[in-house]
Formats: structure tokens, C-alpha cells, sequence
């Protein structure tokens, strides 16, 4: 299932840009049909003609939960049985451990939105417009909540918002029945989750085996690109902080799925915390080697021959890393090889013949330590410790900036859409309310949801088309539920076999959760023409009305957030300077990290080919950062004079800012009187590396100021 790198290559770390293979930390490769060659102008149908067996097991099994629960809910006699098939195409991944946990929240925010929505009803019963500004703050308020969150906890969030929208809109007519119109929301919404959750089991096998299987090799990939990055570190080749923010953007895509084999293994065991935790030493070793980069490079270059050996041997490292394997014999001799480059190194750190060779190998020596604690628990996910309780959280960016734009684009497409509704006295402008209420809390905390928005239009379409198809011209026809059930399933496997699809998922989406929607199935009742055509044109127009929000009510703008995060990490450079509880380096680099995958993600979608530099400064800032806090860190282990140096240093750059050029002259005045100590001491490891500190600060503010100074975002 999953393909690994056997050796170095360059191109492996431009193979993560989003869009180009990840998604939600698993790779995804090509099958066999996606190497066959097709005419021109059928590669697009390729996912239809020739699926891959997942693709076929995933709409087999999708449609089958789907045509289960809507027989369960006309057998029931509830009145909008469609929801419960929206339901099972809403939870339904093609991962298991996805729809384990986006079940789970659709079920909290669910009963969370009922109540929200009886309370409102109770609250404003015939007052417009009470209710709707009152609707539109929940809503606002659930988006704004949600951007804090990740993966599905978010979604629990915007799906309370709509759903409180959805039964409230629904209720407004029938004020007295909101109680049973939310109890009966709540059991379409249960009924769809427990359908597919008993196919899921079903058609699941070994699934606790290939979730760990899945991990080790997300965890593999890491350390194979990571061997090439080092590579190009210890090369000293040009684009080497472009590569590296791609491999952050990488590091983000991958913690972002590691939640879900985790689910898959079972809450006892800690397989995904480890994961992380190494993800995390991994950010730090390469954070480190940033910092040091500038002063690397010299002293490769001076004629040294343990330097020259230094660095024969680090190549291969990079050799052994993108050809490891997460296996105990391959991976005992990594860790041999490791722990062998860490003595030397330190060796080499305390007797050194000059000054940046014992600087530059006590950086080295760090590194390979870090690698170590990473390789430790790298072998904690294939063969856990007895008694195993190690958690780990690696940090993450909370943008309240972003969460209030989501709020306020979520209330103000709702308020319009009101508007509309009092003004027109449209008979489908209740129905146009809540879809334009369920696409806003879908996408209001995407990144960019202008590109999500739009390929939900285009599904929203194909809904239309295929709803009426079956409503108009093959329902009619049916005399039974065996026949509903087999046309109606042809229609569902193609929304499955699209949503397995990469270029068609989005769009996918819309068709599996509108379309049944559109229908309108019951008992003893059709759709006729015209209710059909009322239904799909609001329902269309909806999302038409919610893309043209998200596009120009406070859009987003790429170039905008560089700025806005650049600004950003330089007061936090400051701050981190005299705080009285300095965060850990876990979480600095997790937030900075997370920073700067988005960054990435945001310059592939826009094909913004100027977004290099901002991505170099984002890292460079990074290394300051840590490094201050490595310093702080230092300062507290004991009380001497080079703690005193330390202590006025810092004071000095919450003054006058560690990005700029007063900042850099303190902390070089500073290096200066510590390495008269260090020549009085040589080969003091805690001398050491508060040099190697206060190296990796002055070089990369440096080249800070030189990049702003020219004109870099």
C-alpha cells in the first residue's frame, strides 16, 4: 500500500507540495490504472472506467450502508428519510479511522445543535428578526470556536452551528413541534452513523495490523526525506530553505493524519504519540541545522581533517536515513550508527583545534542526539515498551484573526440569505437559509475555502442533475423498494467512486450529501416537477450565494497572511526573550511548523512562485527562536558568569528586538566576551553551546535583515 524511497533523491521532497500526493498524512500512489494511457479527453473519466479495488470496496460498502438506512427510516415512517442516506455519505472516508472519529463528532455536534436550535425557537417564537440575528451569532460563534480545532473536532463545531440553523428553519413554522423536529433530526443523523459504521466493520479486516502498518510507513517516509534533506544541508546547495519548508508542510500533512490509524490501533495504545514525538525531534534536528548552516559551511570549508571526515561521514548518514527501514535489525543498526556520530562529536566538540570546529560539532552532536530520542521512538511504534503511558501534544498555530474572519463570513452569509427570504417571501427561502447555513459552517474553516466552495458548486450541480433524473424520469416507474433500491444504488456507487478520486472528491462531497436530499423519498408520496425544480434551484443557489461570500466578504489572500505571520513571529521572537514561562522548543517548532506548511499549501494553491522568500524568512525565523529558547534553557542549569552575560543579553533584545541590527550587534558583543571565557576553558560543553546559540542568532538575523532589506515577504 505504500511505497517507500530507497535512496536519496532530490525530487522526493518537492513530491509532498499539496495536491501532488498527500492528503491527511497518507500517501496515496498510483494504481495501476492511473499509469495507463487513455485518449485525449478521457484521462478525466479514468476514476469511473477503470476504479481501483479500494475506490470499488469503498462505494460497494457506502452504498450499501445508504440503501440499509433509508429502508430502516421509510420502515420507521420518518418523514425525512433522505438525511439518513446524507448521513452515511457525510461520515463515510476512505479511511477507517476517519469515519470512526468524524461519526463520533457528528453525533456531539449534532445533539448540540438541537438544543441550540430549541432553545432559540423557545427564546424568539414569531420575531424574524430576533431569530435570525440570534441564529447567525451561533453560527458565528461555532465557526469562530471550530478554527481553533483540528480535523474532525472542527467539523463538530461548524456541524452544531448548521444543524441548530437546519431544525430551527425548519421549525420556525411549527414553533410548537421543535422538540420532536430536532429528536427526529438527531435520529436520521444516529441511524446514518450506526449504518455505517456496521458496513465499515464488516468490510474491515486486520484493522488494528494495517493502521500500524500505515504509520510506520508515514513515519518511514519522514526519515527517508529527511536523509535527503540533510543531504542538501551538508551540500550547501541554493534552494535548501525552500526544501525545507516543503518538508514542513509535509511534517503538517502527516501529524494531521496520525490521528487516525491511531483510532484504528485503539486508545491503549500510544503508537501515534510517539509518532509525534518524533515528528517533533525531527523539527528541532532540522531547526537546528538552519541556525547552523551559515557557520557549517565554513568550517567545511577550512582545512581540517576532522571536518572533512565530519562531513563523509554525516553523507552517509543521509544515505542510511532515506534507505532505513522501521524494522528491529535495520533500525538497531541506524541507532548504533547514531549513537556512535554523537560520541564522535562530541569528542571532536571538546578537543577541537579551533573555535568554529568545536562550535560546529557540539551543533552536530546536539542534532545526532536529538535523532536518537526519534529513533527511540520510532521503535516504541512497531514494539511498544511494557506498561507504555508516554503522551505526547505537538503544538499547533491559533490564528484568532482567522477564527473571527470565519465568524463573520459565516453570519453575514446568513443574514443575507435572510435578508433575501424577508424581502421576497420566497417559498423555498427556508430551504435556501439552511443549505446556505450548511455550506458556510463546512468550508467557513477551510484555509482558503474559495477553491473548496467552488468544486462544491460543481457537485452541487451534478445533484441537481442526477436528482432530477431519478426523480422525474426513473422513480415514477418504480413500483417497489427492491427497484428504488438497485437504481438508486447505481447513482450513490458513482458519488463513491468519485469521492475516492482526488480531482473529483470535493465536488463528490456535495453529490453524496445533496443529492439524496433532493430526492425528498417517502412512503406514499413523489416529487413532482415542480417541487423538484423549486427544491434544486434554491439548493443551488445556496451554495452559489455561499462561494460569492467566501469571495468577497474579508477573502483570503495568500500574500496578506505572510505578512500577517511574519509580524507575527517577530513580536513572538521578543516576547520569548524575558517571558516568565517560556514555551517548550516542542512547541515553538509544532506552531512554527504549522506556520509554515500553510504557507506552502496557500503558495501551490494560488501558483504563487514569489512565496520562496517568505517561506526562507518564516524558517530563519524559527531558528531564532529556538535557539533563544535553547539559550534560556542554558542559562537555567547553573549560576556563573556566562549566566550573567545571558541575562543581559536577553534584556537587550526584548529592547531592541533580536530582528535587527542593534539586536545583532548585542548578541555579537555578547559572543564575543563568552568566547574569550570558552578560549580561557576550551572545550566547555555548556560554553559550547551557548555559542553555538548565539551563532545560529546573529547569522540568521542577519540574513533576516538582508532579505527585508531586499524587499522579501
Amino acid at each position: 500500500m505504500h511505497a517507500h524511497q530507497n535512496g536519496p533523491r532530490k525530487e522526493g521532497l518537492r513530491a509532498a507540495r499539496p495536491g501532488q500526493g498527500w492528503m491527511n498524512g497518507a500517501r496515496f500512489m498510483p494504481g495501476p490504472a492511473a499509469r495507463l494511457r487513455w485518449p485525449l479527453g478521457v484521462d478525466w473519466l479514468r476514476w469511473l472506467v477503470c476504479p481501483t479495488p479500494q475506490a470499488v470496496g469503498f462505494a460497494l460498502r457506502n452504498t450499501a450502508a445508504s440503501l440499509i438506512a433509508l429502508a430502516i427510516a421509510l420502515w420507521m415512517e420518518l418523514d425525512s428519510p433522505q438525511w439518513a442516506v446524507a448521513t452515511v455519505w457525510s461520515v463515510a472516508q476512505v479511511r477507517r479511522g476517519e469515519s470512526m472519529s468524524k461519526a463520533r463528532w457528528r453525533i456531539v455536534g449534532t445533539l448540540v445543535g438541537a438544543v441550540a436550535a430549541v432553545v432559540f425557537i423557545g427564546a424568539f417564537p414569531q420575531q424574524s428578526w430576533l431569530f435570525f440575528p440570534a441564529v447567525a451569532t451561533w453560527i458565528g460563534l461555532c465557526s469562530f470556536l471550530a478554527t481553533f480545532c483540528l480535523n474532525f473536532r472542527s467539523y463538530a463545531f461548524v456541524l452544531s452551528g448548521y444543524t441548530c440553523s437546519i431544525i430551527a428553519v425548519a421549525a420556525a413554522s411549527e414553533p410548537d413541534n421543535v422538540f420532536f423536529i430536532a429528536m427526529s433530526r438527531a435520529s436520521y443523523i444516529v441511524l446514518g452513523v450506526v449504518c455505517e459504521a456496521a458496513m465499515g466493520v464488516l468490510f474491515t479486516f486486520n484493522l488494528a495490523t494495517r493502521a500500524q502498518a500505515t504509520m510506520v510507513g508515514q513515519v518511514e517516509d519522514v526519515l527517508h526525506r529527511l536523509g535527503g534533506l540533510l543531504r542538501e544541508i551538508v551540500l550547501h546547495e541554493r534552494d535548501t530553505l525552500v526544501h525545507a519548508g516543503e518538508f514542513s508542510d509535509m511534517l503538517v500533512s502527516v501529524h494531521q493524519g496520525l490521528e487516525f490509524p491511531a483510532i484504528e490501533m485503539g486508545r491503549q495504545v500510544h503508537a501515534g504519540d510517539h509518532a509525534r514525538a518524533v515528528l517533533a525531534e525531527v523539527s528541532i534536528l532540522v531547526t537546528r541545522l538552519v541556525g547552523l548552516s551559515g557557520g557549517t559551511e565554513r568550517a567545511m570549508l577550512a582545512d581540517d581533517a576532522a571536518l572533512a571526515d565530519t562531513r563523509g561521514q554525516l553523507l552517509h548518514l543521509c544515505d542510511r536515513l532515506a534507505a532505513c527501514r522501521l524494522e528491529a535489525g535495520a533500525l538497531d543498526d541506524l541507532y548504533a550508527q547514531v549513537t556512535h556520530l554523537h560520541a564522535l562529536f562530541e569528542q571532536r566538540a571538546a578537543r577541537g583545534a579551533h573555535e568554529m570546529a568545536r562550535v560546529t560539532h557540539g551543533v552536530l552532536a546536539a542534532t545526532m542526539e536529538d535523532l536518537q530520542t526519534a529513533l527511540d521512538h520510532a521503535h516504541a511504534i512497531f514494539s511498544p515498551p511494557p506498561h507504555d503511558r508516554f503522551r505526547f501534544h505537538l503544538g499547533g498555530h491559533r490564528d484568532i484573526r482567522l477564527a473571527f474572519h470565519n465568524g463573520l463570513r459565516g453570519a453575514a452569509a446568513i443574514m443575507l440569505a435572510a435578508l433575501v427570504y424577508e424581502c421576497t417571501a420566497w417559498p423555498g427561502g427556508m430551504g435556501f437559509i439552511a443549505i446556505t447555513t450548511l455550506v458556510c459552517g463546512l468550508f467557513a474553516t477551510r484555509e482558503n475555502p474559495v477553491v473548496a466552495t467552488t468544486r462544491f458548486l460543481s457537485g452541487a450541480v451534478w445533484s441537481a442533475v442526477a436528482a432530477g433524473c431519478l426523480s422525474l424520469w426513473l422513480i415514477p416507474y418504480l413500483s417497489n423498494y427492491e427497484e428504488l433500491a438497485f437504481v438508486l444504488g447505481l447513482f450513490l456507487f458513482v458519488g463513491g467512486l468519485a469521492k475516492c478520486n482526488r480531482s473529483t472528491a470535493g465536488a463528490a462531497a456535495a453529490y453524496g450529501l445533496l443529492m439524496p436530499n433532493l430526492l425528498m423519498t417517502g412512503n406514499q408520496s413523489r416529487v413532482d416537477e415542480i417541487a423538484f425544480l423549486n427544491n434544486a434551484l434554491h439548493t443551488v443557489l445556496a451554495v452559489g450565494l455561499s462561494v460569492l461570500v467566501f469571495r468577497l466578504v474579508l477573502p483570503f489572500r495568500a500574500r496578506a497572511e505572510r505578512l500577517r505571520f511574519g509580524a507575527h513571529m517577530r513580536g513572538e521572537l521578543r516576547r520569548l526573550c524575558l517571558v516568565p514561562l517560556p514555551p517548550s522548543p516542542q512547541w515553538w517548532i509544532g506552531t512554527s511548523v504549522d506556520r509554515i506548511g500553510r504557507m506552502v499549501r496557500h503558495a501551490a494553491q494560488a501558483g504563487d512562485h514569489t512565496a520562496g522568500g517568505g517561506i526562507r524568512l518564516m524558517l530563519m525565523f524559527s531558528s531564532v527562536g529556538l535557539n533563544i529558547l535553547l539559550l534560556r534553557g542554558l542559562k537555567r542549569q547553573q549560576r556563573d558568569s556566562a549566566t550573567d552575560i545571558i541575562t543581559t543579553l536577553l534584556r537587550a533584545l526584548v529592547r531592541y528586538r533580536p530582528i535587527s541590527p542593534r539586536g545583532v550587534a548585542v548578541v555579537r558583543a555578547a559572543r564575543r566576551r563568552l568566547a574569550r571565557l570558552e578560549k580561557a576553558d576550551p572545550g566547555n560543553g555548556r560554553l559550547l553551546e551557548v555559542l553555538a546559540c548565539l551563532d545560529g542568532i546573529a547569522r540568521t538575523a542577519t540574513a533576516c535583515l538582508s532579505a527585508m532589506e531586499a524587499g522579501v515577504e
